[in-house]
Order: C-alpha cells, then sequence, then structure tokens
C-alpha cells in the first residue's frame, strides 16, 4: 500500500485527515463493544423499545455532544480523560451513525442490499 504525502496540506485539512482517521478507529472499536457486524445499529434500535426511534436515539446523543462541547467551550472538564476533542470526535461519529442509518432504511425500504 502507497502512502500518499501532501507536500502543502493547509492545518485544516491535516486536522480533519487525521481526526477522521481517528474517528473511524474509534467507530471500528465502538461497533464491536455495542453492536458487532450483524447489524452496527443494534443498540440504537433497542431504543424502539421505549418508543424512541433509532434515529431519534442517535440524534438525542448529538445534542448530549453540543450541549457537552458549549460547556467545555468556557470550562476545563471534570471528567480529565474526555477533553474537548473527544466530545468532538464523539459528535462526529454520531453524526456518521445517523448518516449511515438513515441511508441503510432508505435503501432497505427499496428493497435493496438485502
Amino acid at each position: 500500500m502507497t502512502t500518499v504525502v501532501l507536500k502543502s496540506e493547509n492545518v485544516l485539512l491535516a486536522d480533519m485527515r487525521r481526526r477522521f482517521a481517528r474517528c473511524l478507529e474509534i467507530s471500528r472499536r465502538k461497533n464491536a463493544d455495542y453492536a458487532g457486524d450483524e447489524d452496527p445499529f443494534a443498540c440504537f434500535r433497542v431504543a424502539a423499545m421505549v418508543g424512541v426511534d433509532p434515529a431519534r436515539a442517535i440524534l438525542v446523543r448529538v445534542t448530549d455532544k453540543l450541549a457537552r462541547i458549549s460547556r467545555l467551550l468556557d470550562h476545563e472538564p471534570a471528567v480529565a480523560d474526555e477533553p474537548l476533542r473527544d466530545s468532538v470526535d464523539d459528535a462526529i461519529n454520531y453524526l456518521a451513525l445517523l448518516g449511515a442509518l438513515v441511508e441503510s432504511e432508505r435503501l432497505s425500504a427499496r428493497g435493496v442490499g438485502e
């Protein structure tokens, strides 16, 4: 496998490349812990047992992360090993999960991928 080295990658793109790689690795590990390969959305589908649509369950997690990010912009975290960066990464991953769930349900409704 060849690694492409960018000669002049600006600070934003360099951060995004590192952040998205980190987010993907976090998602791989958490998916193994929470859902597995059969249904990557399994832990969010459980929300339906209490009348909450899985997409809305993910959205609630996004809003939790946004509230924490807002708080951490003005205060140091009380939990030292959960800095602002982790909450931003979590929000990115929850938004990616939401997008993937909605797309999966759309394809399933059309009979694609079954």
